[in-house]
This record gives structure tokens, C-alpha cells and sequence, in this order.
């Protein structure tokens, strides 16, 4: 071989090392590229779970506050339906207790002036007190009524800033 012939046998030699190390470092490129799209895709379904567990809560954190608020309204309406019941009642008493206080004043104004009446009057006084004392028990029951009203209020009240708390 001739000192031409080895030139070009180096030369091609040379170029087939460096075809095989290009390749090689190819594989190593892709293979590297490879890895680095498995963590990013593993990193994005972690992202993508999490993202998915948070919604999930969120979800489970609305239905439970509306499940609590339609139990609350459920029982503000029926609470509701009992004191309207009791309003119309004490109405109905309020109402014949003006009626027995004036038919009292009445007969109070005409008796006055007879010594027996005075007696009927005493009588009829002790009647009034008693009606009084009446009186005094339906406006306490309206009391614990708007308490009960105010009761159920804040329970509402206390169901919707639970829910504000977990957003």
C-alpha cells in the first residue's frame, strides 16, 4: 500500500470513528431527552393528582355546607310554620283580653257609683289582674318564639362561615 492508499484508509477509519461516536452521542442525547420527558411527565401527573385531590375537598367541602344549610332552612322554615301557629293563637287572646279590659272599663264606669257594684268591681279587678297575668305569659312566650327565630339565624350564620373558613 502506498502511502496515498493509508492516507485514505486513515481518513475513512477516522470518519467511520467518527460516524459511531456521533451516533453513540446521539443515543445518549436520546436517551437523556428521554429521561428528562419521564420526569417532566411524572411531575405533571403528580401536579395533575394534587390539582385533583384539591378539587375533590373543595367539592366535598360545598356539598357539606349545602347539605347543612338545606338542613338549617328546613328547620327555620318548620320553626317558622310553629311560631306563625302560635302568633295566630296569641293573637286570637290578645285580642279577647282587649275585649274582656274594655267591657271591664264598661262596666266599671257604670257601676262606680253603687256600694254592691264596688264589691262586682273588686271582683271584677281581681278577673283583670288575672287576665293581665296572661297577657304577661303570651308576650313571654313571643319572647322565647324571637329567640328561637334568632337561634336558628345563627345557625346559618355559623354554616356559612364554615364554609368561608374552608375556601
Amino acid at each position: 500500500m502506498t502511502g496515498r492508499g493509508k492516507t485514505i484508509l486513515a481518513t475513512l477509519a477516522l470518519a467511520g470513528a467518527f460516524a459511531a461516536g456521533w451516533t453513540a452521542q446521539g443515543w445518549r442525547a436520546d436517551t437523556a431527552l428521554a429521561r428528562v420527558q419521564a420526569e417532566q411527565s411524572g411531575k405533571e401527573m403528580m401536579q395533575a393528582q394534587q390539582s385533583q385531590t384539591a378539587t375533590e375537598n373543595k367539592a366535598g367541602a360545598l356539598l357539606q355546607h349545602a347539605r347543612d344549610q338545606k338542613e338549617n332552612t328546613h328547620d327555620y322554615t318548620q320553626k317558622l310554620a310553629q311560631l306563625e301557629a302560635g302568633r295566630a293563637a296569641d293573637t286570637a287572646r290578645i285580642a279577647g283580653l282587649q275585649h274582656a279590659v274594655s267591657a271591664a272599663a264598661t262596666r266599671s264606669a257604670q257601676a262606680a257609683s253603687d256600694a254592691a257594684a264596688c264589691r262586682d268591681l273588686a271582683d271584677q279587678h281581681q278577673r283583670l289582674a288575672a287576665l293581665a297575668g296572661e297577657g304577661g305569659a303570651v308576650v313571654a312566650g313571643l319572647v322565647r318564639q324571637l329567640d328561637a327565630e334568632i337561634g336558628l339565624l345563627a345557625g346559618q350564620i355559623r354554616v356559612d362561615r364554615g364554609l368561608a373558613d374552608q375556601q
